[in-house]
């Protein structure tokens, strides 16, 4: 048995709220497209999927056909608004300061860009709680485990020794692939039933129990 010696968290959703942001830019954007009659609180299920994922379900079979359409106008309209109501769930930077305090090794696996990832970590100062910021930059998006296999590479972490923390199904499934135990938190994009159906093998409510978690979790069999 192998204790947690390395975490890798899922950005929007589950360190950072922003879930207003980004369902406000993409509801601006399906308005352009003349898709009307939807609301903020439907496109947060959608928070954490690749933005040609997103578009294709949200635009009717119709207008498929503008889905790269959709995806330029949406990375014109949300970076410059990226941060506007966006801010870290209630815990986030004192849970940070404390793992990596006691010798936690951690790291963000995020679909976002790299450049907007590193955005966003400075902008709320905690870059420095991270030996890496993994952008999906000429990457595959999560459930594809490559963002975190390549944080595992780049870290030279064991999977038996690290722990996948995020607020959906991709977040999970892409931890499972890796190799990884995994938690779920129910505070982001999905409910705890929700995140329950997705099996994670932790589930915390708020972002302050992974300390508890941590102290507690004794790893995956070797």
């Amino acid at each position: 048995m192998r204790g947690v010696a390395n975490i890798i968290f899922d950005f929007d959703g589950t360190l950072s709220d922003s879930r207003e942001d980004i369902a406000s830019a993409q509801l601006w954007v399906l308005e352009r497209l003349g898709v009307t009659g939807v609301t903020k609180e439907t496109l947060f299920p959608h928070i954490g999927k690749s933005l040609q994922e997103t578009f294709g379900e949200l635009l009717p079979s119709s207008l498929h056909s503008r889905i790269p359409e959709a995806v330029e106008l949406y990375a014109e309209y949300y970076p410059p608004r990226s941060l506007v109501t966006t801010s870290l769930f209630p815990g986030v930077r004192e849970t940070l300061e404390q793992l990596t305090g006691c010798g936690k090794k951690l790291a963000i696996a995020s679909t976002k860009r790299g450049s907007g990832l590193i955005r966003a970590a400075g902008h709320f100062g905690i870059t420095q709680f991270f030996v890496q910021l993994q952008g999906s930059d000429n990457l595959p998006y999560k459930p594809d485990p490559a963002l975190l296999l390549k944080i595992l590479r780049d870290q030279h972490w064991d999977p038996r020794e690290t722990l996948m923390v995020g607020d959906t199904l991709y977040d999970i499934l892409a931890g499972r692939r890796a190799g990884l135990a995994t938690c779920g938190v129910t505070y982001g994009a999905l409910s705890e039933q929700e995140m329950r159906l997705a099996g994670p093998d932790h589930l915390i409510s708020r972002f302050r129990d992974l300390l508890d978690l941590i102290e507690n979790h004794q790893g995956r069999t070797s």
